[in-house]
């Protein structure tokens, strides 16, 4: 496809969306605010575990916790990519925590506007931008950002290899990424953590149907790091008990 072809579907698509939403407001009478909200918050309806449901949790003391192990406080000027964000709270937290300017990139575009309701709420306009994006070809130039986090899409991504290649060239020499299937850092309270885990894995016990995404890359994923072509001692894995494992991602200066 050509560059005008490429750009002239961009358009096509961008004003099909426009339709539907523009749909939605005729067949429900949304005329305030508010219906426009809770139009958005029915489109994403899983925004709800990790704002206020048991996901919760999680995202406070996991930004905590990258900011002290990456010394993120210290980039006044810095870029932060979060990936496959939905709703993003992890980026929300880092944004209060760091003077970074924060990215939240997502495929869908819905998560992307309920996201800009949330950071204008959280009085964090013009800190944590929505992209929608795709992690196989993300809209930004080469090293680009300080730090890129993602947790839980890894595995819901149909080239997990690109993903990771498009990672590191994103990613700023000096800078660090840190991508995740499943895990729930090392400062959230224990007992947290306990409760996540045993639903994590309820369906060992038949208690609830094997989670969407559970056989997601895990402790695989330097392979794909390796797969990609980045360079033997930039990556390597972190694990914790039970669930969890992440890839480390460093770009050399």
């Amino acid at each position: 496809m050509d560059l005008d072809s490429s750009v002239g579907q961009r358009k096509k698509n961008r004003y099909q969306k426009l339709m539907v939403i523009a749909g939605i407001f005729m067949l429900t009478g949304c005329t305030g605010g508010d219906d426009y909200v809770g139009m958005l918050k029915q489109q994403v309806p899983g925004h709800e575990r990790h704002i206020t449901g048991h996901f919760a949790p999680i995202w406070e003391p996991m930004a905590r916790q990258l900011v002290q192990e990456y010394d993120l406080e210290s980039l006044e000027s810095g870029i932060a990519l979060d990936i496959g964000s939905s709703t993003s709270p992890f980026l929300i937290e880092l944004a209060r925590l760091t003077d970074m300017r924060c990215y939240a990139v997502d495929i869908d575009s819905w998560a992307m506007r309920l996201l800009g309701v949330f950071v204008d709420e959280a009085g964090l306009t013009g800190r944590v931008i929505p992209v929608e994006g795709d992690w196989q070809e993300l809209p930004f130039r080469d090293n680009y950002a300080d730090f890129i986090f993602s947790r839980g899409t890894i595995p819901f991504v149909p080239d997990q290899v690109r993903a990771v290649r498009e990672t590191y060239r994103v990613l700023k020499p000096g800078g660090v990424a840190y991508i995740g299937h499943g895990g729930f850092g090392t400062l959230i309270d224990p007992e947290d953590r306990e409760k996540l885990v045993e639903w994590r894995l309820g369906w060992e016990t038949g208690e609830r149907e094997r989670p969407d995404g559970w056989d997601g890359p895990g402790e695989a994923m330097p392979e794909l790091a390796r797969q990609a072509g980045l360079p033997s001692g930039s990556y390597r894995l972190i694990t914790e008990p039970q669930v969890g494992w992440w890839l480390e991602i460093r770009k050399k200066q």
